[in-house]
């Protein structure tokens, strides 16, 4: 669901970039962000195949016991008009398994961020190992690790009414916002699902942390996904 987080970053790999350092590492990367057709469909065929699991686990109340979580780190190059996102890894979540991230969660994230994220279904966290190990075999195809890619569904509609309060779409959250910052990643894709009506739409937006901010970037998305999966996104520059 919200954030993808990992002990890893971008340079060394290892968290806690400042706003100065980030501001420095994206200062010459492009905010055109170009997804190959590929990577697009596998995504979005995880993110879907998530969001179908929530609707198939709804209760008596009709309100969804499983939340859907698709994340996945990006992999592409940067030249002087763009980043072209060239393939994706699915990576390990370890939110509700490791006691360090499940220590973060409960002393630092659930305390500033609200008690929803004492709930270890929410949040989405990557195995450092894994960070690595996709790292090494994207690098032998000539990719470098430019961000991550996570879902939002419409839970402030469709999951449990308590949990209502914070509208989701293609915006990031204070969370993912915060993660953000963390990872220090010039690429952060939120793909948006909402379904309704025996349909799905789709909305997708990127961002970027400089200075304690989250900039928006140009996302691009292959025609014949935006066609198949009715997928909107921000005008195109």
């Amino acid at each position: 669901m919200e954030g993808t987080g990992s002990h890893e970053k971008l340079c060394t790999p290892a968290m806690g970039c400042s706003a100065v350092d980030s501001a420095e590492i994206f200062g010459d990367l492009p905010a055109t962000v170009r997804f190959e057709l590929e990577p697009a469909r596998r995504f979005i065929g995880n993110a879907v195949q998530e969001y179908q699991r929530c609707l198939d686990s709804r209760n008596g109340d009709g309100v969804p016991t499983h939340l859907p979580r698709a994340s996945a780190l990006l992999f592409g190059q940067p030249d002087g008009a763009e980043i072209t996102i060239g393939d994706i890894e699915f990576v390990t979540n370890v939110r509700d398994s490791d006691e360090s991230v499940m220590a973060e969660f409960e002393e630092t994230i659930a305390p500033q961020f609200g008690n929803v994220y004492r709930n270890p279904g929410r949040g989405f966290w990557c195995d450092k190992k894994g960070v690595l190990q996709a790292i090494k075999k994207q690098s032998a195809k000539g990719l470098e690790l430019m961000g991550s890619i996570h879902s939002h569904p419409n839970w402030h509609e469709i999951g449990p009414p308590h949990e209502r309060y914070q509208k989701l779409s293609e915006n990031p959250t204070r969370i993912d916002e915060y993660l953000f910052g963390q990872t220090c990643w010039p690429v952060n894709v939120i793909w948006y699902i909402c379904g309704g009506g025996g349909r799905m739409a789709h909305r997708v937006a990127g961002w970027r942390s400089s200075l304690g901010q989250c900039e928006s970037l140009d996302i691009r998305i292959p025609l014949a996904i935006r066609d198949e999966f009715d997928v909107e996104s921000p005008p195109q520059r």
